[in-house]
């Protein structure tokens, strides 16, 4: 009896097995082209993708890195850090306006509706849009209005000429105010609840006097325009003081 160690088998030699993610054999090689084809135009497909999106992302990033605190360092030279204004009030206090009233003026400066020089400039970057309008509007009305030294208020001579004395300019600027400003501005000059009506008291008078100047000439313009234009320079300083007494 022949020993079972030199019998001859019929049964067929195991193959090897494979390795994971190796194919055995020609079939094996010609799936690893393949796939190597199908990773490559992938890796094109992705690269396009990235390069088409970069611009889209890259204005999406600039956007949310603008902050109001950026936006506002473009008016600090003239309005001031906090918005206290300055030069006497060639530059007005704008610290604490109603933001509905800030962000109407602004839109009005960007459309040249209402014309100031030193404006004109900002108003030429691409990104100052209603959005950055509305950020940069909001910053200010939030500021604390300054406690500004404007009282008393010192008439010119002119102006206390046109009157029989310093009361009597006093008493007339109490009346004016009431028959011509109240109705939009309140009786304390605090502006009105919806925001629109800007407070006029801790404003400079230089600055009260050049705008109601503005509206009498027809260079300034709102609904009540005329109310605001009708009175002449020396009652107009007579409003003016009333408006100072009533913020001391």
């Amino acid at each position: 009896m022949q020993s079972s160690r030199n019998a001859p088998t019929d049964s067929p030699t195991a193959a090897a097995p494979s390795l994971p993610g190796h194919a055995a054999g020609p079939k094996g090689a010609t799936t690893r082209v393949q796939a190597n084809q199908q990773g490559s135009r992938l890796g094109l497909l992705l690269i396009a993708g990235a390069l088409l999106a970069a611009p889209a992302l890259a204005a999406a990033a600039d956007a949310a890195e603008v902050t109001a605190e950026q936006v506002y360092a473009y008016c600090v030279d003239c309005h001031g850090k906090r918005g206290e204004g300055g030069q006497g009030g060639t530059y007005p206090r704008i610290a604490g306006l109603p933001q509905p009233y800030i962000d109407r003026q602004l839109h009005a400066f960007k459309s040249q509706a209402r014309v100031n020089k030193p404006m004109v400039p900002i108003f030429k970057h691409q990104r100052f849009d209603a959005e950055i309008i509305d950020l940069v509007a909001g910053h200010v009305a939030d500021f604390t209005p300054p406690r500004l030294s404007l009282w008393p208020y010192e008439p010119t001579p002119e102006a206390l000429a046109a009157f029989d004395d310093k009361a009597a300019f006093e008493t007339a600027g109490g009346e004016l105010y009431s028959e011509t400003c109240a109705g939009c501005h309140g009786p304390d000059a605090a502006g009105d609840d919806s925001g629109k009506v800007p407070p006029l008291v801790l404003q400079y008078p230089a600055y009260l006097k050049k705008q109601i100047g503005d509206f009498a000439r027809g260079e300034r313009k709102m609904p009540a325009d005329g109310s605001c234009g009708e009175v002449t320079p020396a009652q107009a300083e007579a409003v003016i003081s009333h408006i100072v007494e009533i913020g001391k």
